[in-house]
This record gives structure tokens, C-alpha cells and sequence, in this order.
């Protein structure tokens, strides 16, 4: 029974609470402001029937959401003391504390809202019924009384909107795998990606999330099919790869659907596991179909740069794929135009060995310079990159193999992303404008490429919105009152 009260709080909250906590405090403002400024005479307040309709759809909304606060982190907590009893590594998880926190921050916030919601009726009741009489005993003004209360009622709504702002309606724990991938952000990652769909998605999903992902690989990895990769006897070589494809074959039915369709997704699984994990991948209890699908749409939002590799692979191989043939490295980047101040900027860098000669891993060089006021300004790395191996079908003469089936491209992006190597930096800077970043690739000590780039750290909308919009809006809502009692009180 507990469980069906907390979904369906759940479900309100998230789909309708949330709105409604935006609607009925500016619609009790308003009411509020027509007995402020169009009634001659305050002293014979009479409230309508449909304002205390609002007033009590305004109490109840609140009361509902913080009961969704409540349950969500008793889910919270149940699930993190289930994982540990199992054993599983999340206290070792490098943000995991952040996220408990911002997490619980804002299931604190849902009851702050109630407590505003309660103090402004609260008020509002004490205007109607006992204002005059209070005035009366202390002595001082009753429609000044009546107007501070007036007044400081409004300022309750007000509070409580602000906090509306600020908050995420967060989803029960148990009923849903990658919920809390929104309000988590790594704090660190792997600069060298070797593998850049596997690492960088282990990197961005959240710790509790990160649990159930190791599970998922373990199984796919454990349940290859036999005519999966049989060039590669080795399992160490094949597991991995084969997690790989599952991988890039789930990203490109979230961005391809018309290309990678559901019934062809199904059969690409089908070669590499069997029916049993196929159908626990498309529509299983944890990271199923949809769960994909939702992970992948937060981090297209809020780190596009590690996918938009991806992109930038498809595209090339499908529009110019003589370009991936052209030279002995192919490197690939995702930079911003733009970076937000107060946030890092995710900067990606690809690089593809397509030197048949080498028989062994090649080491290149990577030197990085940027602006004074950019975070890291100066880096020099050296990191390995895979020798060619043509069983990942990376042909030297890609157009030419691309005329074939759309199979071909998916084999293609998939051994593009196995073979080659990412360089993952998170850049910082304070200062608005424009920042300069220049960088070498080298191989024997040979330059490779050099890019040079212009990175932008601007202000957006967003920013302002959420960093002021509260602040003014609590502003308001402390200095009205104070200024209407030195007014008129």
C-alpha cells in the first residue's frame, strides 16, 4: 500500500505538482493584489470563495510534494544500504557524497516550500479573523496591521516560488535505474579514454546508477554468442568489444532511429548475445531500452562533447569517408564555441592509427597551451594508441567498403571507436571572452596535427535565471513587508 501511495505522489508530483507550484502562487499573488490595490476599504475584507480554493489547492500541492521529498529519500536510503549489503563498490565512488547531497538539498527544499505555504495561509487567516483584534490590544493602526499581513502573506508565495525555481522533483530510487544521472556531475575523469563510449559513459552515469551499468557489461560480456568476433579467440579481446558494440548499437538507435530501427537493433544484439540478454537489454527491469534512452538525452544536454564524437564519425564515414583514409593518423574534436562561466568545459580530442606498418601500439604526444586565465593552462601528455588491425573492418579504402549494407557502418563506427583513442579535458576560466588554446599532436617526435581554437566563456539566460532569479524574487519578498510597515503601519 505504501508503495502505491509513494508512486502515485510521485508520479503527481513530477508531472503536475511541479507546474502547479508555478501557477497557484502567481495566481494567489494576484488575488492578493486585487484586495491591495482595487478594494476601497481593507477593513471589510471579504475573501471570494475562489480564493480560498487556491489558497487550499496551494496548501495541498505543497503538502504533496513534500510527502514526495520524504519518500524519495527513505527510497534513497533504502536502496544505498540494499547495495551495500550486496557488497558493491559506491563507497568508493568519487561524487557519490556530492550526490547524496544535492540530491536530499532538494527534497529539503520541497519542505521548505510546504513550510512557506503554511506561514503565508497562515497570515492570510490571521488578516481575515484576528488582525483587527490584535491591533486593537497592542495599541497601533488595524489597516496598517491588516496591510502588513497582507503583505508578508504575499511574501510566503513569494519564497515559496524561489524555491520553486531551484528545485528538481526527484523520482523514487527503486522505480527507475539512471534517475539520478541529472543530478550528478564527475568531478573527476580519465583524461586517456581507451575505450570512449564504455569509459565515458562509467565516468558520467551516477554512482548508484554505475552499479547497475558493471552488471549490465558483466552479463553482455559473459554471454557472447559463439560466431561473435571469431577471429579473436582470446575473451579478453572479445569481451570488451563486444560490450562496445552493444554500446555504439544502443547510442545509434537513440540518434539513428530511422537508420538503426528497432527490429534491426534487435538483430545486431542477436550476434553478439543471446535472446535471453536481448530481450533483458530492450526490456528488462534495469538498464533497458528507454533507460538508455533517457541517459543518452541528459547527456547529449549536458555533455554533448563526448558523443558528439560519435556524430562526427557517422557523419564523415556516411557524407566523406575518403577523409578517414587521407592520412597515417585520422583526429577527430569536439570543442564548444561557448563555455559558461562558473562551469567546466568538456574539450575531446580523437585520434585514429590507420598506419598498416605498425605492429604494435604507437605512442603520441600531445602538447596543450592555453590562455593565462584558462584551467589547465599548460598540459603535455603521451598516451598509446591501438596498431591497425584490420579484423575491426577499418579498411584503406573506406568509401569503397561503405557501398555495401548499412551493417557496414555500424561495424565501421563500432571498430572506429574500439581502435582509436580520446583525450578528455575539462577546461575552467573565470574570465568573460574570449580564450586562446593551441595543440600539437606529434608521433616520433614528428607533428602530426595542430588545432587552435577560440574558447568563449560567456554568461547564458539559463545562468541568470536560475542564479537570480531567486535571489530577486526572495529580495522582493523580505523588503516589501519591511517597506510597507515603515510606509504605512
Amino acid at each position: 500500500m505504501v508503495s502505491i501511495l509513494s508512486r502515485g505522489v510521485n508520479s503527481y508530483s513530477r508531472f503536475i505538482g511541479r507546474i502547479f507550484m508555478f501557477l497557484l502562487p502567481a495566481a494567489l499573488v494576484a488575488g492578493l493584489a486585487y484586495y491591495a490595490f482595487e478594494l476601497s476599504d481593507i477593513l471589510v475584507l471579504q475573501p471570494t470563495e475562489w480564493l480560498f480554493i487556491l489558497w487550499y489547492a496551494f496548501l495541498l500541492n505543497s503538502l504533496v510534494l513534500s510527502l514526495n521529498g520524504v519518500f524519495v529519500s527513505i527510497s534513497f536510503d533504502r536502496e544505498v544500504r540494499r547495495l551495500f549489503k550486496r557488497g558493491t563498490p559506491i563507497t568508493s565512488a568519487a561524487g557519490f557524497r556530492n550526490l547524496e547531497k544535492k540530491y536530499k538539498a532538494s527534497n529539503l527544499y520541497l519542505l521548505f516550500i510546504l513550510l512557506f505555504a503554511a506561514i503565508a495561509f497562515g497570515l492570510f487567516t490571521f488578516l481575515i479573523y484576528g488582525a483587527s483584534n490584535f491591533a486593537n490590544v497592542i495599541g497601533v493602526s488595524v489597516l496598517g496591521t491588516q496591510t502588513l499581513a497582507l503583505y508578508l502573506s504575499a511574501s510566503m508565495i513569494i519564497f515559496s516560488l524561489a524555491a520553486t525555481i531551484i528545485i528538481r522533483v526527484p523520482t523514487l530510487t527503486g522505480l527507475e535505474v539512471g534517475n539520478l544521472v541529472r543530478y550528478y556531475n564527475a568531478s573527476r575523469h580519465p583524461v586517456i579514454l581507451k575505450s570512449l563510449v564504455y569509459d565515458s559513459i562509467q565516468t558520467l552515469l551516477d554512482p548508484l546508477t554505475r552499479v547497475y551499468f558493471l552488471q549490465w557489461s558483466e552479463i553482455i560480456a559473459n554471454d557472447i554468442t559463439a560466431d561473435f568476433a571469431p577471429k579473436l579467440k582470446s575473451s579478453k579481446e572479445r569481451q570488451p568489444l563486444a560490450v562496445q558494440n552493444v554500446l555504439v548499437l544502443l547510442y545509434l538507435h537513440f540518434r539513428l532511429p530511422n537508420l538503426i530501427d528497432k527490429k534491426y537493433l534487435k538483430d545486431e544484439l542477436l550476434r553478439i548475445v543471446s535472446s535471453e540478454t536481448v530481450d533483458e537489454i530492450l526490456k528488462g527491469k534495469n538498464l533497458n531500452l528507454k533507460v538508455w534512452k533517457n541517459i543518452f538525452s541528459h547527456f547529449m544536454k549536458q555533455s554533448p562533447e563526448i558523443f558528439l564524437i560519435i556524430d562526427r564519425i557517422i557523419l564523415t564515414l556516411r557524407e566523406t569517408p575518403e577523409v578517414i583514409d587521407a592520412k597515417d593518423f585520422w583526429i577527430s574534436s569536439a570543442v564548444p564555441p561557448t563555455q559558461k562561466k562558473e562551469e567546466s568545459q568538456d574539450l575531446v580530442f580523437f585520434i585514429l592509427n590507420r598506419r598498416e606498418r605498425d605492429k604494435k601500439d604507437q605512442i603520441i604526444s600531445m602538447n596543450y597551451k592555453g590562455a593565462d586565465d584558462l584551467s589547465p593552462h599548460d598540459l603535455d601528455i603521451d598516451f598509446p594508441v591501438r596498431s591497425y588491425d584490420s579484423f575491426v573492418s577499418i579498411p584503406k579504402d573506406t568509401s569503397k567498403f561503405l557501398t555495401e549494407e548499412k551493417r557496414k557502418l555500424v561495424r565501421l563506427v563500432t571498430g572506429i571507436l574500439y581502435q582509436g583513442t580520446a583525450i578528455w579535458i575539462s577546461a575552467h576560466s573565470e574570465n568573460i571572452g574570449s580564450n586562446l588554446v593551441a595543440l600539437d599532436f606529434a608521433s616520433e617526435n614528428e607533428v602530426i596535427a595542430t588545432q587552435i581554437f577560440n574558447l568563449k566563456v560567456v554568461r547564458d539566460f539559463r545562468f541568470y535565471l536560475q542564479t537570480w532569479g531567486p535571489k530577486i524574487l526572495a529580495s522582493l519578498g523580505l523588503f516589501l513587508p519591511i517597506l510597507r510597515a515603515i510606509l504605512g503601519l
